[in-house]
C-alpha cells in the first residue's frame, strides 16, 4: 500500500480494518520541506454504494468538523473521489487507553490514581464541549458521542488526551438517522436509556463513568458472563 495516493496524501501504512471502513496512516509534503501525517478513514470499496453507511460517514464529516477543542481529534477534510469517501483526520502519535489498560492488566499494575484522574477530566472537557457546542445559527446541536470507551480514547507521546470516533455521534441537525431500534456503542459502556434508543448527553456521561470504574480497579463494574448479558 505504501506509495499509493489519494489526492495530495502518499499513504505510509493500514493502521486498522474494520468491517465497513480501513484507517490509514498518510502523508502531505509541501513547499520548505513543509511535511505533515495525517490520518484517512476511508469507506471501503464494497460499501462505497450502500447510502446508509455513506450517509452517516458523511455525517461524521459535519458534525465533528464543527467540534474545534484540543481534546477532540480534530477533521482536516472530506475527500470525494469519485465512488470513494475519505475522512483526513488530525494524527495522533499514540496508542489507545484501552491498549495502556491491556498492558497494565497484563503486568499485573494498575494505572495510577492521578493519571486516571487526568484522562478523566480531559474526555469530560472534550463532553462538556460537545455537549454544549451550538451551530453557526447558535441553535444547540445536541451532541452525544454514544461511544464513550477507553478504544476511542488516544493518548499522544505528549501526553495529550483526545477523543475520537464522532462516527455514531447524534446530533439534532444531522442529515441521516440511526434506524428505530438500533443499538450504536460498545455495550459494556452504555447506559441503560440508550439502549432503548434515548441517548442523551447524561448517557455519555454514564459510559465516563463506567470507563473511570475500570481503569481504577482493572475491571467493568457490571459482572456477567458475556458482554450482553451486563
Amino acid at each position: 500500500m505504501s506509495g499509493e495516493r489519494l489526492g495530495p496524501y502518499e499513504i505510509l501504512r493500514t493502521i486498522g480494518r474494520g468491517g465497513m471502513a480501513e484507517v490509514l496512516l498518510a502523508r502531505i509534503r509541501g513547499a520548505d520541506d513543509f511535511e505533515r501525517e495525517v490520518v484517512i478513514k476511508r469507506i471501503l470499496p464494497d460499501y462505497a454504494h450502500a447510502k446508509d453507511f455513506v450517509d452517516m460517514f458523511r455525517d461524521e464529516a459535519r458534525i465533528t468538523a464543527q467540534l474545534r477543542h484540543g481534546n477532540i481529534v480534530q477533521v482536516i477534510e472530506l475527500r470525494v473521489e469519485g465512488d470513494q469517501y475519505a475522512l483526513v483526520l488530525e494524527y495522533v502519535d499514540g496508542p489507545t487507553l484501552a491498549a495502556i489498560a491491556q498492558a497494565l492488566v497484563l503486568d499485573e499494575r494498575r494505572m495510577p490514581h492521578a493519571l486516571v484522574a487526568h484522562v478523566m477530566v480531559e474526555i469530560a472537557r472534550a463532553l462538556d464541549y460537545a455537549h454544549r457546542k451550538r451551530g453557526p445559527d447558535g441553535v444547540p446541536l445536541e451532541v452525544v458521542h454514544r461511544d464513550v470507551s477507553p478504544s476511542n480514547v488516544l493518548v499522544s507521546r505528549d501526553g495529550e488526551v483526545k477523543l475520537a470516533d464522532f462516527g455514531i455521534a447524534r446530533a439534532a441537525s444531522r442529515i441521516s438517522n440511526t434506524q428505530a431500534g438500533g443499538v450504536k456503542g460498545k455495550l459494556a459502556y452504555i447506559a441503560p436509556e440508550a439502549l432503548m434508543g434515548e441517548a442523551t448527553s447524561r448517557s455519555d456521561l454514564f459510559s465516563l463513568g463506567v470507563m473511570g470504574w475500570e481503569l481504577l480497579v482493572g475491571h467493568l463494574p457490571f459482572d456477567a458472563e458475556t458482554n450482553e448479558a451486563r
